[in-house]
């Protein structure tokens, strides 16, 4: 391994990131942002073939996955996708469940049942929630419970290595023992020593800090207090600590030395920075990781999620109201090591780019069905020009890709591609060279599906069957049946409006049930089919885009009913009724003191003022109006 350090980091105050070791092997071309580093460092397979180890972190099932876990998960099999059949790498994909912890102790005691009933429950909703949203599982899962000899061992090693020590029944690890001959914060150097990252990482049922030579040390073995879960260990009966696990794992299935692990940024300190240490105790190595990637925090309307602040969202809950691609589109479209906001606008905006690729694919299926290959078929200058635009795009989305997985700009650039082709294909002047526009759009299916927005073959996004054919036209051919034993009726009354009317809400209300959508155009009405999901969600949005558009019209003329009321009042008389607030006022009815006799300070004073100098020109304009 060849020795790379990040630039030095400007404060005097803060410490400098560690040393980092580059592999030795052949260069992938491929550039990450190792928050080893934090920079973005080429990646090289430790392996020097096309073998790929990653270990991800994955959740601590004592509670509904949310869209946290949505922002992490997707985001990193996008990236696993994108090396997998993008670049052809052969990942071995492992993934822990942490099926005992802190938090999942005392969540079964509010809800008595056993660890056990808790996490397996939790466990498989958060893989149902995974598999909705196209999350492809991993080749190897872990569960903490069921590596308790492994881990034992483990803590044994570090302990034998002279970088842990027993104290009452519990292993702790000896940060300033390590310290000596390690770098100990690898990933966030400034954060050690934070005592409130180090008691989050600890766990609310930690024992006393007495029990530890230092307050930086951590626990890998606890002792197990009265009724809480416990095995047999060396050291008494116990558990393991929250960082130990993942290291014994994640290394019992990959080895001593790992090319990426991934997590949430808010996993950097402590545990990611511990799980480092301890391993590397372990195995006496200077780099247990040789790439380390985290994914940016999830806001939720310009907020961190919480569920005290009721900006707490489920996938399941966020499934209700939007599609898997839907959400996976809103990813793709932020960088994966950003932050990020989830809301109804950010929400639309994806919305309204899957809609660019929906459209589009519509569009060359119709050209596909209705285009002989008997027809002109030689090559102008608009045909030679599209193609080239296809050539530069596939140049541009693989330098996107190769840098550090920037799938933003691949999105922006094939939207750039199909407003090109929606300009070649809309030229009235000549028909377009269908194997053109089939290129372009399987070029562009292709990539999607890479980045797991479909799984469908052919063209575009693809639509499920279901069942048989009678079973899934019938209840179409009930809808047509009602429509035209009411235009029928329509008809017989002469009513042309509720005909157009009734026209109109079979295109809009009934046939998107149905998974078919109608164009009307100048030359006509189209038609297309789309996933019946997709286009009730749609359906859903656009009524509560909406209401809400309706209940802000209503807000909105209550303001200026409430202010036109208010300018009714004289003056001398606006703060006169405000006597829980006021007691004296001036002669022209500005309050002097407060309630209790206090004198108005000088800054309120300027501000009632204000008020009441805004009022006077509000009644003077009521009076004008009552006037005219």
């Amino acid at each position: 391994m060849s020795e790379q350090t990040s630039p030095t980091l400007k404060s005097a105050n803060k410490r400098e990131q560690p040393q980092w070791h580059q592999p030795q092997g052949k260069p992938s071309g491929l550039f990450i942002n190792n928050s080893l580093t934090m920079s973005k460092n080429e990646f090289v397979p430790s392996s020097g073939t096309k073998d790929v180890s990653w270990y991800i972190c994955g959740p601590t099932v004592y509670d509904a996955s949310h869209m946290g876990h949505a922002r992490s998960y997707i985001s990193f099999d996008v990236i696993r996708r994108i090396m997998r059949d993008y670049m052809g790498f052969n990942i071995m994909y492992v993934m822990n469940i942490t099926d005992i912890d802190d938090k999942i102790i005392i969540r079964a005691r509010e809800r008595g049942i056993t660890h056990t009933e808790l996490s397996r429950a939790c466990e498989a909703s958060f893989f149902e929630d995974m598999k909705a949203l196209n999350v492809l599982p991993p080749d190897a899962l872990t569960r903490v419970t069921e590596y308790i000899t492994e881990i034992v061992t483990f803590v044994e090693k570090i302990i034998e290595n002279g970088f842990a020590y027993e104290s009452n029944g519990s292993v702790y690890f000896d940060t300033v023992a390590y310290s000596k001959q390690h770098d100990y914060g690898k990933l966030d150097p400034n954060a050690v020593g934070n005592e409130k990252l180090n008691s989050e990482g600890e766990g609310a049922l930690s024992a006393a800090v007495s029990e530890k030579r230092n307050n930086n040390d951590f626990a890998l073995w606890k002792k197990s207090k009265e009724l809480e879960p416990k095995w047999n260990s060396p050291w008494g009966e116990g558990r393991p600590g929250w960082h130990i696990e993942c290291s014994a794992m994640a290394s019992d299935i990959l080895g001593p030395n790992i090319d990426i692990h991934s997590g949430g940024e808010d996993l950097k300190f402590p545990h990611h920075d511990n799980e480092i240490a301890q391993s590397e105790a372990h195995y006496k190595c200077k780099q247990w990781i040789n790439y380390f990637i985290h994914s940016g925090h999830l806001l939720i309307d310009g907020s961190k999620m919480s569920k005290s602040l009721k900006n707490f969202i489920t996938i399941q809950e966020a499934l209700k109201k939007y599609t898997a691609r839907q959400m996976r589109m809103l990813f793709l479209i932020h960088k994966y090591d950003k932050p990020m906001n989830y809301s109804v606008e950010s929400m639309t905006n994806a919305i309204e780019i899957e809609k660019i690729f929906t459209e589009f694919f519509h569009l060359v299926k119709g050209i596909i069905r209705s285009t002989s290959i008997a027809g002109e078929q030689n090559w102008e200058k608009a045909d030679k020009e599209l193609n080239a635009e296809l050539q530069q795009a596939k140049r541009d989305v693989d330098k996107f890709i190769m840098d550090n997985f920037n799938t933003v700009d691949v999105i922006h650039r094939l939207k750039e591609l199909i407003s090109k082709s929606n300009i070649y294909i809309n030229d009235k002047s000549r028909a377009p060279r269908v194997a053109i526009i089939q290129g372009v759009a399987d070029y562009v299916t292709y990539i999607l599906r890479v980045f797991g927005l479909t799984e469908a073959g052919g063209v575009g996004f693809g639509v499920a069957g279901e069942g048989n054919v009678e079973e899934t036209m019938t209840p179409m051919f009930d809808a047509i049946v009602d429509f035209r034993n009411q235009m029928r009726s329509l008809a017989i009354a002469k009513d042309t409006t509720k005909i157009l009317q009734a026209c109109d809400s079979f295109r809009d209300d009934v046939l998107p049930l149905h998974g078919v959508k109608i164009d009307d155009r100048a030359t006509g009405s189209t038609w297309k089919f789309e996933n019946k999901e997709v286009l009730r969600k749609e359906m859903e949005l656009k009524k509560e885009i909406e209401k809400k558009k309706q209940q802000d019209k209503l807000d909105k003329l209550k303001k200026e009913q409430e202010k036109l009321e208010r300018s009714k009042i004289l003056p001398d008389q606006l703060f006169k009724s405000e006597t829980d607030k006021y007691s004296q006022f001036d002669q022209r009815g500005v309050p002097t003191h407060d309630n209790t006799g206090k004198e108005i300070t000088k800054s309120q004073l300027k501000k009632l003022n204000s008020t009441y100098d805004e009022h006077v020109k509000n009644h003077t304009k009521y009076l004008e109006s009552i006037k005219n």
